[in-house]
């Protein structure tokens, strides 16, 4: 588990949480990201990309650091704003 994913957790969710998403150029297109959370991933080319750069539900972001955590490159990112 990452210290991003940990944050996550830690966070109590209420109505105004928001979390950025994103992916770095690091992406090598394993694909992980689209198989878990495909509502959340889409390839552009050659790279993965978030669907949305902004998630307002605490269970959506969950899911998308857990996606995160897997990424073989560390290249998806969840930040809370």
């Amino acid at each position: 588990m990452t210290e991003e994913t940990e944050q996550v957790r830690a966070e109590t969710p209420d109505a105004e949480a928001r979390w950025r998403v994103g992916v770095s150029k690091a992406c090598i297109s394993a694909g992980i990201c689209l198989a878990e959370a495909p509502h959340h991933f889409e390839f552009v080319g050659v790279r993965a990309r978030p669907t949305a750069e902004v998630i307002d539900s605490a269970e959506e972001a969950e899911l998308v650091s857990e996606v995160a955590d897997d990424c073989p490159v560390g290249a998806i990112s969840v930040v809370r704003l």
